[in-house]
Protein backbone atom coordinates (compact mmCIF):
# COMPACT_ATOMS: atom_id res chain seq x y z
CA UNK A 1 0.00 0.00 0.00
CA UNK A 2 2.39 2.22 0.98
CA UNK A 3 4.67 1.58 -2.43
CA UNK A 4 1.30 2.11 -4.55
CA UNK A 5 1.49 6.21 -2.72
CA UNK A 6 5.22 6.46 -3.09
CA UNK A 7 4.76 5.57 -6.72
CA UNK A 8 1.99 7.70 -7.77
CA UNK A 9 3.73 10.44 -5.53
CA UNK A 10 6.79 10.18 -8.07
CA UNK A 11 4.96 10.21 -11.35
CA UNK A 12 3.06 12.98 -10.19
CA UNK A 13 6.13 15.33 -9.35
CA UNK A 14 7.50 14.15 -12.87
CA UNK A 15 4.71 15.29 -14.67
CA UNK A 16 4.50 18.62 -12.89
CA UNK A 17 7.96 19.20 -13.62
CA UNK A 18 7.91 18.70 -17.34
CA UNK A 19 4.77 20.75 -17.92
CA UNK A 20 6.48 23.71 -15.98
CA UNK A 21 9.51 23.34 -18.91
CA UNK A 22 7.08 23.10 -20.87
CA UNK A 23 5.12 26.18 -20.22
CA UNK A 24 8.76 28.23 -19.71
CA UNK A 25 9.89 27.26 -23.17
CA UNK A 26 9.25 30.44 -25.45
CA UNK A 27 6.77 30.16 -28.82
CA UNK A 28 8.64 30.73 -32.00
CA UNK A 29 7.39 33.60 -33.85
CA UNK A 30 4.70 33.21 -36.53
CA UNK A 31 6.14 32.99 -40.39
CA UNK A 32 4.88 36.84 -41.70
CA UNK A 33 2.31 36.88 -44.62
CA UNK A 34 3.95 38.03 -47.54
CA UNK A 35 1.75 39.93 -50.77
CA UNK A 36 3.33 39.50 -54.38
CA UNK A 37 2.45 42.24 -56.41
CA UNK A 38 1.99 39.60 -59.14
CA UNK A 39 -0.73 37.85 -57.12
CA UNK A 40 -3.73 36.76 -59.16
CA UNK A 41 -5.66 38.37 -56.47
CA UNK A 42 -4.47 41.51 -55.99
CA UNK A 43 -4.23 42.17 -59.62
CA UNK A 44 -8.03 41.95 -59.96
CA UNK A 45 -8.14 43.81 -56.74
CA UNK A 46 -6.16 46.64 -58.37
CA UNK A 47 -8.44 46.37 -61.44
CA UNK A 48 -11.76 46.64 -60.02
CA UNK A 49 -10.39 50.43 -57.78
CA UNK A 50 -9.56 51.57 -61.03
CA UNK A 51 -12.94 50.36 -62.88
CA UNK A 52 -14.84 51.99 -59.68
CA UNK A 53 -12.51 54.96 -60.45
CA UNK A 54 -13.62 55.02 -63.73
CA UNK A 55 -17.43 54.48 -63.03
CA UNK A 56 -17.63 57.47 -60.01
CA UNK A 57 -15.53 59.83 -62.65
CA UNK A 58 -18.35 58.97 -65.66
CA UNK A 59 -20.83 59.17 -62.49
CA UNK A 60 -19.53 63.02 -61.61
CA UNK A 61 -19.29 63.87 -65.34
CA UNK A 62 -23.25 62.37 -66.02
CA UNK A 63 -24.61 64.49 -62.79
CA UNK A 64 -22.91 67.57 -64.07
CA UNK A 65 -25.04 67.26 -67.36
CA UNK A 66 -27.92 66.50 -65.16
CA UNK A 67 -27.29 69.19 -62.97
CA UNK A 68 -26.74 71.44 -65.82
CA UNK A 69 -29.81 70.45 -67.98
CA UNK A 70 -32.22 71.04 -64.60
CA UNK A 71 -30.58 74.37 -64.14
CA UNK A 72 -31.46 75.34 -68.06
CA UNK A 73 -34.98 74.27 -67.74
CA UNK A 74 -35.72 76.71 -63.89
CA UNK A 75 -33.73 79.54 -65.89
CA UNK A 76 -36.15 79.13 -68.66
CA UNK A 77 -38.93 79.77 -66.22
CA UNK A 78 -37.22 82.53 -64.35
CA UNK A 79 -36.98 83.97 -67.82
CA UNK A 80 -40.33 83.65 -68.64
CA UNK A 81 -41.44 85.06 -65.32
CA UNK A 82 -39.13 88.12 -66.01
CA UNK A 83 -40.90 88.72 -69.53
CA UNK A 84 -43.91 88.36 -67.62
CA UNK A 85 -42.95 91.30 -65.12
CA UNK A 86 -41.99 93.60 -68.15
CA UNK A 87 -45.58 93.00 -70.03
CA UNK A 88 -47.13 93.56 -66.44
CA UNK A 89 -44.68 97.00 -66.32
CA UNK A 90 -45.59 98.16 -69.92
CA UNK A 91 -49.37 97.89 -68.66
CA UNK A 92 -49.23 99.65 -65.68
CA UNK A 93 -47.02 102.81 -67.56
CA UNK A 94 -50.14 102.38 -70.22
CA UNK A 95 -52.73 103.14 -67.55
CA UNK A 96 -50.89 105.70 -65.36
CA UNK A 97 -50.70 107.28 -68.78
CA UNK A 98 -54.99 107.26 -69.70
CA UNK A 99 -55.14 108.40 -66.45
CA UNK A 100 -52.99 111.21 -66.64
CA UNK A 101 -54.62 112.08 -69.76
CA UNK A 102 -58.25 111.70 -68.30
CA UNK A 103 -57.43 114.28 -65.56
CA UNK A 104 -56.08 116.68 -68.16
CA UNK A 105 -59.91 116.69 -69.56
CA UNK A 106 -61.20 116.60 -66.28
CA UNK A 107 -59.21 119.73 -65.76
CA UNK A 108 -60.20 121.58 -69.09
CA UNK A 109 -63.75 120.39 -68.43
CA UNK A 110 -63.32 121.81 -64.88
CA UNK A 111 -62.11 125.10 -66.26
CA UNK A 112 -65.39 125.77 -69.30
CA UNK A 113 -67.45 127.93 -67.96
CA UNK A 114 -71.52 126.64 -67.43
CA UNK A 115 -74.15 128.69 -68.40
CA UNK A 116 -77.89 128.24 -69.25
CA UNK A 117 -77.05 128.56 -73.21
CA UNK A 118 -78.73 130.20 -75.91
CA UNK A 119 -78.13 129.95 -79.93
CA UNK A 120 -77.31 133.71 -79.65
CA UNK A 121 -74.74 133.09 -76.23
CA UNK A 122 -71.30 131.84 -77.45
CA UNK A 123 -68.82 129.38 -75.26
CA UNK A 124 -66.74 132.47 -74.13
CA UNK A 125 -69.36 134.73 -72.60
CA UNK A 126 -69.53 134.22 -68.92
CA UNK A 127 -72.71 134.80 -66.38
CA UNK A 128 -73.04 135.20 -62.75
CA UNK A 129 -76.97 134.75 -62.14
CA UNK A 130 -79.83 134.13 -64.02
CA UNK A 131 -80.74 138.14 -63.75
CA UNK A 132 -77.61 138.95 -65.76
CA UNK A 133 -78.10 136.23 -68.06
CA UNK A 134 -81.78 137.98 -69.33
CA UNK A 135 -80.63 141.33 -69.23
CA UNK A 136 -78.25 139.71 -72.39
CA UNK A 137 -81.00 137.78 -74.27
CA UNK A 138 -84.26 137.95 -74.62
CA UNK A 139 -86.75 135.95 -72.50
CA UNK A 140 -88.40 133.77 -75.46
CA UNK A 141 -84.94 132.49 -76.58
CA UNK A 142 -83.75 131.87 -73.30
CA UNK A 143 -83.43 127.62 -73.02
CA UNK A 144 -83.25 125.44 -69.91
CA UNK A 145 -79.71 124.09 -69.10
CA UNK A 146 -78.65 121.35 -71.51
CA UNK A 147 -78.28 117.95 -69.70
CA UNK A 148 -74.61 117.56 -70.94
CA UNK A 149 -72.59 120.89 -71.23
CA UNK A 150 -70.32 119.16 -73.28
CA UNK A 151 -69.32 116.28 -75.47
CA UNK A 152 -68.07 113.17 -74.12
CA UNK A 153 -64.44 112.89 -74.65
CA UNK A 154 -63.66 109.53 -76.03
CA UNK A 155 -59.91 108.43 -75.50
CA UNK A 156 -58.83 105.93 -77.95
CA UNK A 157 -56.15 104.67 -75.83
CA UNK A 158 -56.00 100.93 -74.77
CA UNK A 159 -53.69 98.36 -72.90
CA UNK A 160 -50.28 98.19 -75.14
CA UNK A 161 -49.26 94.74 -75.06
CA UNK A 162 -45.57 93.49 -76.60
CA UNK A 163 -46.12 90.88 -79.36
CA UNK A 164 -42.51 90.40 -78.83
CA UNK A 165 -43.08 89.71 -75.28
CA UNK A 166 -46.16 87.36 -75.82
CA UNK A 167 -43.98 85.16 -78.42
CA UNK A 168 -41.19 85.21 -76.22
CA UNK A 169 -43.17 83.72 -73.22
CA UNK A 170 -44.33 81.37 -75.90
CA UNK A 171 -40.57 79.84 -77.10
CA UNK A 172 -39.51 79.87 -73.24
CA UNK A 173 -42.62 77.72 -72.28
CA UNK A 174 -41.87 75.19 -75.54
CA UNK A 175 -38.47 74.72 -74.30
CA UNK A 176 -39.80 74.12 -70.89
CA UNK A 177 -41.85 71.12 -71.65
CA UNK A 178 -39.13 70.46 -74.14
CA UNK A 179 -41.03 70.82 -77.38
CA UNK A 180 -37.57 72.12 -78.53
CA UNK A 181 -38.14 72.41 -82.49
CA UNK A 182 -40.80 74.53 -81.81
CA UNK A 183 -38.63 76.98 -79.81
CA UNK A 184 -36.26 76.93 -82.17
CA UNK A 185 -38.90 78.89 -84.77
CA UNK A 186 -40.60 80.69 -82.31
CA UNK A 187 -36.72 82.04 -81.28
CA UNK A 188 -35.63 82.29 -84.99
CA UNK A 189 -38.41 84.41 -86.44
CA UNK A 190 -38.15 87.06 -83.21
CA UNK A 191 -34.55 87.65 -84.06
CA UNK A 192 -35.41 87.76 -87.45
CA UNK A 193 -38.36 90.44 -86.62
CA UNK A 194 -36.61 92.38 -83.38
CA UNK A 195 -33.14 92.13 -83.87
CA UNK A 196 -32.59 95.32 -82.12
CA UNK A 197 -34.88 94.35 -78.93
CA UNK A 198 -33.72 94.65 -75.85
CA UNK A 199 -34.27 91.48 -74.58
CA UNK A 200 -32.83 89.60 -78.53
CA UNK A 201 -29.76 88.70 -76.41
CA UNK A 202 -31.94 86.12 -74.34
CA UNK A 203 -33.77 85.04 -77.60
CA UNK A 204 -30.00 84.21 -79.11
CA UNK A 205 -29.23 82.33 -75.82
CA UNK A 206 -32.10 80.30 -75.90
CA UNK A 207 -31.68 79.61 -79.90
CA UNK A 208 -28.23 77.94 -79.08
CA UNK A 209 -29.86 76.00 -75.85
CA UNK A 210 -32.64 74.86 -77.99
CA UNK A 211 -30.33 73.49 -80.71
CA UNK A 212 -28.39 71.68 -78.06
CA UNK A 213 -31.35 70.27 -76.54
CA UNK A 214 -31.68 68.87 -80.58
CA UNK A 215 -28.38 67.57 -80.28
CA UNK A 216 -27.63 69.84 -83.49
CA UNK A 217 -24.10 70.85 -81.99
CA UNK A 218 -22.74 72.73 -84.80
CA UNK A 219 -25.93 75.13 -85.15
CA UNK A 220 -25.63 75.21 -81.34
CA UNK A 221 -22.44 76.20 -81.03
CA UNK A 222 -22.64 78.60 -83.90
CA UNK A 223 -25.85 79.89 -82.09
CA UNK A 224 -24.07 80.50 -78.97
CA UNK A 225 -21.45 82.29 -80.19
CA UNK A 226 -23.53 85.18 -81.22
CA UNK A 227 -24.68 85.73 -77.93
CA UNK A 228 -21.30 87.59 -76.93
CA UNK A 229 -21.98 90.09 -79.80
CA UNK A 230 -25.48 90.91 -77.44
CA UNK A 231 -25.91 92.96 -74.38
CA UNK A 232 -27.18 89.73 -72.07
CA UNK A 233 -23.87 89.94 -70.19
CA UNK A 234 -25.66 87.48 -67.60
CA UNK A 235 -25.58 84.58 -69.95
CA UNK A 236 -21.93 85.39 -70.84
CA UNK A 237 -20.55 82.29 -68.28
CA UNK A 238 -23.76 80.12 -69.24
CA UNK A 239 -22.63 80.36 -72.77
CA UNK A 240 -19.05 79.84 -72.47
CA UNK A 241 -19.98 76.45 -70.43
CA UNK A 242 -21.91 75.64 -73.47
CA UNK A 243 -19.40 76.26 -75.85
CA UNK A 244 -17.09 73.52 -74.50
CA UNK A 245 -20.06 71.18 -74.24
CA UNK A 246 -20.60 71.34 -78.14
CA UNK A 247 -16.72 70.99 -78.52
CA UNK A 248 -17.24 68.23 -75.97
CA UNK A 249 -20.35 66.43 -78.31
CA UNK A 250 -19.02 66.94 -81.36
CA UNK A 251 -15.57 65.18 -80.13
CA UNK A 252 -13.24 68.11 -80.59
CA UNK A 253 -11.94 67.49 -76.79
CA UNK A 254 -8.92 69.73 -77.44
CA UNK A 255 -11.34 72.82 -78.31
CA UNK A 256 -13.67 71.51 -75.59
CA UNK A 257 -10.64 71.96 -72.87
CA UNK A 258 -9.73 75.43 -74.14
CA UNK A 259 -13.16 76.86 -74.01
CA UNK A 260 -13.82 75.49 -70.10
CA UNK A 261 -10.77 77.00 -69.71
CA UNK A 262 -11.47 80.02 -70.60
CA UNK A 263 -14.76 79.81 -68.55
CA UNK A 264 -12.32 79.86 -65.66
CA UNK A 265 -9.89 82.41 -66.59
CA UNK A 266 -12.69 85.36 -67.82
CA UNK A 267 -15.80 84.20 -65.38
CA UNK A 268 -13.67 82.74 -61.90
CA UNK A 269 -16.77 84.03 -60.15
CA UNK A 270 -19.12 81.39 -61.84
CA UNK A 271 -21.34 78.96 -60.43
CA UNK A 272 -20.07 76.55 -63.24
CA UNK A 273 -16.14 76.89 -62.90
CA UNK A 274 -16.21 74.03 -60.03
CA UNK A 275 -17.94 71.66 -63.43
CA UNK A 276 -15.53 73.09 -66.16
CA UNK A 277 -12.22 71.89 -63.61
CA UNK A 278 -14.07 68.56 -63.79
CA UNK A 279 -14.68 68.43 -67.41
CA UNK A 280 -10.71 69.23 -68.21
CA UNK A 281 -9.81 66.38 -65.49
CA UNK A 282 -12.04 63.97 -67.27
CA UNK A 283 -10.97 65.02 -71.17
CA UNK A 284 -7.50 65.02 -70.37
CA UNK A 285 -7.80 61.74 -68.58
CA UNK A 286 -10.12 59.76 -70.48
CA UNK A 287 -10.52 61.24 -73.91
CA UNK A 288 -8.17 60.58 -76.93
CA UNK A 289 -6.55 64.21 -77.68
Amino acid sequence: MRKTIFTIFVVSVIALSVSGCAASKPTAPAAPIVINSDDLNITLLDRKIENLKDTMTLAFASMDEYYIARTTKLHAQLDRIEAENDELNMQTDTLIAVINRMNTYLRELNAMPIFFGSPKVIAEQTVKTPEELIGKVPEEEIIVKPEVIVPEIKVPVTIKTDNFLTRYKDGLNNFYFQRYGDAVEIFERLLVEFPQHYLAGNVQYWTGESYYALRQYKKAFNAFNMVFNTNAFDKYDDTQLKLGFCYFKMGKMRSAVQEFKNLITYYPNSEHVTIAIRQIAIIEQYATK
